[in-house]
Formats: C-alpha cells, structure tokens, sequence
C-alpha cells in the first residue's frame, strides 16, 4: 500500500497540492550520501535502489511505486545517510521540508500526523535491516562453527580410536589422558575470565559470567532437571567445581594427582598458548578461540570419552560424571557464545578476528591429541 493512501484524506490533499513532481531517468543521483538537502520524496512509478551501509557492510534495497525515502534527513535534519539512484524512468513527488512545515504550521494535527507517521517508518525499516544484518551475522558464525566441527579436531584418529577401542590398552590411554588433560582443563575458569575481562559490554560480560558459575558448581533448577533425565545426580555435581569433577575421574583411573610442576611440556605449551591467544588477541579474536574453537566442540569431542568409558566398564556413573555433564548441557554455553560472537560478526575485522582464534585454538587441540595418539599406540597390549 501506497504510504500516502495510510495518511488522513485532509493530509493527502494537503500534500498533493504541495508536491513538486519531477521525472527521473535512470542512473540519475536523487540522494547523494553525505548530502544536506532535506527533501522527502514519494516514488510514484518507476524503480528506485537505496544503496547504504550498516556495521561496516555495504546494503542495498530496490524501492518501488507508494514507497518514500529521504524521511531520515526530512524528519531529523541531518546529512543524508544513503545514495538513491534511478534505475527506470520514474517519477516522484518531492516535498521540501522547510515548506512542508510552514504549509502546515496552522494545522498542527496534520503536521502530527505525518510527523508519526515518518518516525514510524524510520523506525520499522532499521529494525527490519538490524534484523536482515543480525540474521546475516548469525549465518556467519554459523559456518564458522560448521567449519569447527568439521576440523581434524573434532574428528582425530585418536578420538575415533577411544571410541572404537581401536588401541593397545584402552585403560591405560584413557588413564595417561587423564593425567594429562588436567593440566589443561583445570584452568578453563581461568580461560573464562580471561576472556571476559576482554568484553566490553555488560550485557556479554553478564551472560559469560553465569557460565562461570556453572564451572564452580552451581546450577539452575532447569538444568538440574535436565541433567536428572540425562541420568546425573545431583548430589554429584552440585557445590563441586569441574576441576574436582575430572580429578574424581582420576583417582577412579588410579591417576596421582600431581602437582601442576609436574605437567608435561605438550601440555604447558598447549595451555600457554591458548592464554595467550585470550589474553593477547583482540576480544573477536579470544572470543573465537575460546567459543567457536573449545565451547562449540566440547558436546563432540567429549563423547568418545564417555564411549570408551562404557567400554571399559569399570567406572561409576558418579566417578565420570565430569564427561556427561558436559555433553548433556554445554549447549547452553555454546549458544551463550554464538550469541555473543553473532555481536562481533558485524564488521570485516571481527569476522577475521573470530575465524582466527577459532583455527587457533583447533590447531593446539589438534596437536594434543596427535601427541596423546602417538604415546597410546605405543603402549603395550592389554593383557
């Protein structure tokens, strides 16, 4: 519908009578961006192509007959925020803000009206592009994450052989990542606070920080419902921070638990390395290592763990607690970060950023469990 066929009969008239109405031919420059004429212009026939930006992103949008553009600069007085330009002969009927308001100084409820009536289009078309542009980013982050789960990371020969049982001794493998794993798993509340101080915004901020609480014990009643269904008690978790949670899984594997002096060099690499990527990158950057590239994955790559788990058969539920935990509710992490992350996805440079940490952080897991496959090969047979 024709945005004046919306406006009062007395209104329309009004502005009929005052329009000035000119032919376009195409590829003319009706709005120069940047410009400062305020004009208000009404497309009669014909086509015309807004071409704009938001975020850093180029946009462009095809208006046809009954649509009007130029209400941002008529309404606010401000310098033009887009290019119009013909693309076929069209005609248009063109208001001049200045004679607008004086023709209708003395009919205030009219002025009103067509006032509102603008600031309401202004309004419906930047929510319609910030949710065109948000939709867009989404889909951005979403690939990004399809490319994660694709990666040698998430589907190691060493995770497939845990699953399969495919190793000399399977006990003595899970054992020996047991004891190293630790000494990188244990500092995710540390990786999370790293990254948190990294943000800006209060609300991310905000929303990372319940997942910390999470780390340290402490959950919803939802969750805990969930985890209930899942086959996770309570009384397991609850009050333990993760940490305890994997050193549980150790003692049950016989594993010492070692002092962190005693960490192997792969591990102090890998987890050196991925502080300094959170600590030293742009918050895009941590942000895609520590969402994209390690929260993204964990639901995948934890689940042959709990496969060779249930293949040995000698451990509790309570005991590997620590491994269905985290594939029953990391979802809720992982969509608290892809949130966030959608955020940065807004500018060339926050894309790149995220990207970059993500590969990041898969190449120095990637790495690890290339180390653990070699050392579990090597092992002898079980008996």
């Amino acid at each position: 519908m024709s945005f004046f066929n919306t406006l009062p009969s007395e209104l329309q008239q009004a502005l009929q009578q005052l329009g000035l109405r000119r032919q376009l031919e195409p590829g003319e420059v009706l709005i120069a961006r940047g410009g400062f004429d305020k004009n208000l212009f009404v497309l009669e026939s014909g086509e015309l192509r807004v071409d704009t930006s938001l975020n850093g992103q180029e946009l462009s949008i095809a208006l046809k007959p009954g649509d009007v553009v130029g209400e941002m600069a008529f309404l606010d007085n401000r310098p033009r925020t887009a290019t119009v330009v013909v693309s076929s002969p069209s005609t248009v009927l063109a208001f001049d803000r200045e004679a607008t308001f004086q023709h209708l100084s003395d009919r205030p409820l009219e002025l009103n009206e067509l006032i509102n009536r603008l600031a309401g289009l202004q309004r419906s078309r930047l929510q319609d592009v910030a949710a065109k542009d948000q939709r867009e980013h989404g889909a951005v982050v979403d690939a990004l994450a399809a490319e994660a789960l694709a990666h040698r990371a998430v589907n190691h020969p060493y995770l497939q052989a845990l699953a399969s049982g495919d190793l000399p001794d399977g006990t003595a493998a899970l054992a020996d990542f047991a004891r190293h794993y630790y000494g990188y798993s244990a500092h995710f509340p540390r990786y999370l606070t790293a990254l948190i101080s990294k943000l800006e915004r209060p609300d991310h901020r905000a929303a990372l920080l319940e997942n910390l609480t999470e780390e340290s014990g402490q959950y919803e009643d939802e969750e805990l419902a969930e985890l209930q269904q899942c086959g996770v008690q309570s009384e397991w978790i609850v009050g333990i921070p993760h940490p305890q949670l994997f050193q549980r899984f150790r003692r049950a594997l016989g594993v010492d638990n070692t002092d962190a002096a005693d960490d192997h060099i792969e591990v102090v690499c890998w987890r050196e390395l991925f502080l300094s990527i959170l600590t030293n990158g742009s918050p895009a950057e941590a942000l895609g290592a520590m969402g994209l590239g390690t929260e993204t994955i964990v639901q995948t790559i934890y689940q042959p763990f709990v496969d060779a788990i249930d293949r040995i058969g000698s451990l509790s539920p309570e005991d590997a607690v620590f491994f269905p935990l985290h594939t029953a509710v990391d979802d809720h992490h992982q969509a608290t970060l892809k949130t966030i992350a959608t955020d940065f996805a807004a500018t060339a440079q926050g894309r790149a950023d995220l990207a970059k940490g993500m590969r990041k952080a898969l190449a120095l897991r990637d790495a690890f469990w290339g180390w653990l496959h070699e050392r579990a090969k090597a092992m002898p047979a079980a008996a």
